[in-house]
């Protein structure tokens, strides 16, 4: 089904009008697709509908689809990490074929005459050629959830504030069928479907599960929202099918009260769930974890900042309760109390071969999207020691808002670890990747 060289050629020369209109495409293709399929709210992030994150990362990633595809490699991990996205909000075939139909009805309003007969074959070629690609993979991903299809119920058994201030909260989740959970990969996330109050649809969130797998609960760790741009909760944008319409949509559109308010899912269930209350989960996915049964006595360094420390939390204590023999680096960076230090500090008492950095009072008052050049001198004054530079083979994955990984990935670069070595989770829209020289 690949596309010829005629057809590639006609995809990459409306390539840059595409992209030029880009905000003109996402707007008329939400507004048109919601318009006549309602349903679909049900699987978008509100808040992010409202931004415009997601469409601008939609176009983005079929643009960027079609500008390689004579090289499709390039894409991997990012089309990877679309399917995971998928796979944990139960996107199905039938999906495609709506996004398809409404996207280059899309790109015809933008092309005009230029979208001539052979353009639009090429294009829908092009299309089809993705969207087989995420949906063999999205398939095989649902093999392997088993018996567990869609959502399931669970009942909160414990609520815990992990900071003194009370604005990142734990949330331990049990199965209410009572049957055993499949075992997850140290890293990975669930989506959460919650009914907000003032929300005409279901609100569905993604969490990083933030302990070891265990049989018969799961946990999650959220942070307040008090307005900051960048929001933990629900950030995983680099979806195909589960985006967002237009900032200019009505509210009418969306069916909230407080559209925009940020933080409308982890404020809800920090304020209003409470222990004895239920929520709704999907399997765990995600393209970012340690592989826990892979033979390997390497160096492993774990780099976080704020909230972002849930995922690498699961990695440590999967690490502990498995016994793994590995050295371990914990760096660890928040604005105010770190959240988990003192299990942080109790777990590195038990394993001599364990390091731990903390770095406080560093991150700006949003916590997320930038931080004061004190904390660039706290992060570079790391000693190779510190980061087991000096060992060719240390593992390294980084947890964190995009300006934090940046630096993080540029100051290993520049001390010689290979690109391949370090892994990040993404939660921002786009494709933040460590760069090459």
């Amino acid at each position: 089904m690949a596309l010829n060289y005629k057809e590639s050629k006609l995809v990459k020369d409306t390539i840059p009008a595409l992209r030029q209109h880009g905000e003109h495409i996402s707007t008329v293709f939400y507004k048109t697709m919601l318009r006549d399929h309602p349903e679909l709210h049900n699987y978008f992030n509100t808040v992010n509908m409202h931004t415009g994150k997601q469409p601008r990362a939609l176009t983005a990633l079929i643009l960027a689809f079609a500008s390689n595809i004579v090289n499709i490699s390039e894409l991997t991990p990012k089309l990877e990490r679309v399917a995971q996205k998928h796979a944990s909000l139960n996107i199905q075939p039938e999906h495609y074929e709506i996004v398809g139909k409404y996207l280059l009805r899309a790109f015809s309003a933008v092309l005009g005459p230029a979208m001539t007969t052979d353009v639009k074959l090429a294009w829908t070629k092009a299309y089809w050629v993705m969207a087989k690609m995420l949906t063999g993979r999205e398939a095989h991903i649902y093999r392997e959830f088993e018996s567990w299809k869609g959502w399931r119920k669970f009942i909160i058994s414990s609520k815990k504030n992990e900071t003194l201030e009370g604005n990142i909260v734990s949330f331990t989740l049990k199965p209410i069928d009572g049957q055993p959970l499949p075992n997850f990969m140290p890293g990975q996330y669930v989506t959460l479907r919650i009914t907000v109050p003032g929300m005409k649809y279901a609100q569905l969130r993604q969490y990083s599960l933030s302990d070891a797998p265990s049989y018969d609960h799961y946990r999650i760790t959220v942070k307040r929202d008090l307005g900051s741009n960048w929001d933990y909760a629900g950030s995983r944008d680099e979806s195909l099918t589960v985006s967002s319409a237009a900032s200019s949509a009505s509210d009418s559109s969306i069916g909230s009260v407080q559209p925009c308010r940020p933080g409308v899912v982890s404020n809800s269930l920090i304020d209003e769930f409470h222990e004895g209350d239920t929520i709704e989960l999907t399997h765990p996915s995600g393209s970012f974890y340690l592989n826990p049964s892979m033979d390997n006595s390497m160096p492993l360094v774990l780099i976080s900042a704020g909230i972002c420390v849930a995922p690498l939390l699961s990695m440590l204590n999967t690490v502990v309760e498995k016994r793994i023999n590995r050295p371990v680096s914990w760096i660890q960076a928040s604005r105010h109390d770190a959240p988990f230090q003192a299990h942080i500090d109790s777990v590195a008492k038990r394993l001599p071969n364990m390091r731990t950095k903390f770095f406080k009072s560093r991150l700006s008052d949003s916590d997320v999207l930038s931080y004061t050049s004190s904390f660039d001198n706290d992060f570079l004054s790391l000693t190779p020691d510190d980061l087991y530079l000096r060992n060719g083979s240390s593992e390294y994955y980084i947890c964190g808002p995009e300006k934090f990984m940046y630096q993080a990935a540029d100051h290993l670069r520049k001390n010689g670890v290979k690109p391949e070595r370090v892994q990040f989770e993404i939660f921002s829209v786009g494709s933040f990747e460590m760069k090459h020289d």
